[in-house]
């Protein structure tokens, strides 16, 4: 059976000549006619700790925006904070770097810059048409909201009040879970410490806005993966409505850049870690518009992703996993569209289920065979694949 994997494999992939944002993008003209009827368009990563995972993602942005009339980008981050990156691309004051200064961290690098230049550069040429971004996620907590509770804070409790601060805020850099994971973590539950913290400023006298701001904070730490109260189908049901209200009454098209456990069409994922098995935003997509939801993955052989994960070299994937057959069986860097015409044994194969490897904040190259996320179909997750080889890191801002 895997001969004629990787033969099928093979024949089908259209070698792409390189992750070059600035390049031509004729390599990647083939996509566009896997595309036909598409008005949402999942590119899904399996790490954003990837320089050319995220370049690749840019092409493909680039291609849909300029070719095929998409005008929206959608990340999962807080929505004020990209309404900030959106003003900036549609030529608002201020520089790109600044922009990106309240996005999730994986999101602040130099990879996301040249996005942005990019997108404001592209807006400049058609100021009637441009492209936006949008964040499906409601507001959150930032760090400068932590200083502006000090700052309205007086008392002989302030020093307390600071020093649960001081300890919390470092999860917008390094999220909790990820600190327990590193075992760099103080010991008490962030959220005791937030609720310790609200605690103080109610107690103070008239604290007016800094209690609202308190509040936010706690909300933040509480509904995050270490607190107990992430819930996906929240998310993913506020992601679907957010999505689809924008197709209503026009010929709006979207392209949906997450990470592939929310862009895949998958009717149940079993995550590694952290989480109950849930159905992910692609799924409830595929569902609602049918072939109008077009699911990418961009995959990886192994590298290099110590910008965000420091030390870590990734290694060749694991025997018999999808990524292993699809790392070994083209070119370096192919596009392969997984609706292709294929003989009983690769239908076979793609059934599955199949292992696919995804590096997120908790990875551990040491444990690398315990980061794999157990998937239905291939072909029913993603319609295409695009493979971009070896990876270097991310750089951050």
């Amino acid at each position: 059976m895997m001969t004629t994997v990787r033969h099928w494999t093979a024949e089908n992939a259209h070698a792409l000549t390189t992750t070059d944002p600035a390049h031509v993008l004729t390599d990647l003209e083939p996509l566009e006619a896997m595309l036909a009827g598409a008005r949402i368009v999942g590119v899904g990563e399996p790490t954003r700790a990837a320089h050319e995972v995220v370049t690749q993602g840019h092409r493909v942005l680039r291609l849909l925006v300029e070719n095929l009339g998409f005008r929206v980008l959608a990340i999962q981050d807080d929505e004020t904070a990209v309404e900030r990156v959106d003003a900036y691309v549609r030529g608002g004051e201020g520089t790109a770097r600044a922009a990106l200064g309240d996005l999730w961290t994986p999101w602040r690098t130099m990879e996301m810059l040249a996005v942005l230049e990019w997108a404001r550069a592209f807006n400049r040429r058609h100021p009637s048409d441009p492209l936006r971004m949008i964040g499906l996620e409601p507001p959150a907590a930032r760090p400068s909201d932590y200083q502006a509770v000090l700052d309205q804070m007086a008392g002989d409790r302030l020093d307390e009040l600071r020093g649960h601060y001081a300890t919390i805020v470092t999860a917008h850099e390094v999220p909790e879970h990820v600190q327990h994971a590193r075992g760099t973590h103080p010991g008490r539950p962030f959220a005791e410490h937030a609720r310790d913290a609200y605690d103080l400023v109610a107690s103070a006298a008239g604290p007016g806005a800094a209690l609202e701001k308190a509040k936010l904070i706690l909300d933040w730490h509480t509904g995050s993966f270490a607190g107990g109260g992430f819930d996906y189908g929240v998310t993913r049901r506020r992601s679907v409505a957010k999505l689809t209200s924008l197709l209503h009454g026009g010929d709006t098209k979207i392209v949906y850049w997450e990470g592939m456990v929310f862009t895949a069409n998958a009717a149940l994922v079993v995550p590694a870690a952290l989480l109950d098995p849930f159905r992910s935003v692609g799924n409830e997509l595929r569902a609602q518009l049918g072939s109008g939801y077009f699911s990418l993955l961009i995959g990886f052989a192994g590298g290099d992703v110590s910008g965000l994960h420091p030390g870590q070299w990734v290694p060749a994937p694991m025997a018999g996993s999808a990524d292993a057959v699809l790392t070994s069986a083209g070119p370096e860097r192919y596009l392969l569209g997984l609706r292709a015409p294929r003989p009983g044994p690769v239908s076979e194969w793609l059934r599955g289920p199949h292992k696919l490897r995804i590096i997120g904040g908790i990875y551990d190259a040491a444990d690398d065979s315990g980061h794999y996320l157990t998937t239905g179909p291939l072909d029913e997750w993603f319609d295409a694949v695009l493979q971009v080889g070896t990876v270097t890191p991310t750089t951050l801002l």
